[in-house]
């Protein structure tokens, strides 16, 4: 009987890292949809089918915000220009820094 218990217990430590293993990859990556991924761990994980759809999204990376072209980045800096808000060298460095990434 102790050795079952012993096995048992060892089993349910093993276990409970690996069922919120989406749960835990989620919060460590900071990922955008975390508190959703962790909703569907714990309610849907009890069929391994939610537990795989959250599996699967812990590694999915939420979309970037498109960063603005740049000519854009070059307009506004023109436009800062204009104001004084920058020098002619300031603006030439950083359209310089633009064009060249």
């Amino acid at each position: 009987m102790l050795f079952f218990t012993m096995w048992f217990f060892v089993a349910v430590l093993i276990a409970i890292p690996l069922y919120l293993l989406p749960t835990i990859i989620a919060l460590k990556n900071d990922h955008q949809y975390k508190v959703a991924i962790i909703i569907v761990n714990i309610l849907g994980g009890w069929f391994l089918l939610g537990w795989l759809v959250a599996l699967v999204w812990c590694f999915v990376e939420p979309h970037k915000v498109i960063a603005m072209s740049v000519t854009h980045e070059i307009e506004k800096l023109h436009d800062l220009k204009e104001k004084g808000v920058i020098t002619s060298e300031e603006f030439e460095q950083r359209k310089k820094k633009l064009l060249a990434s």
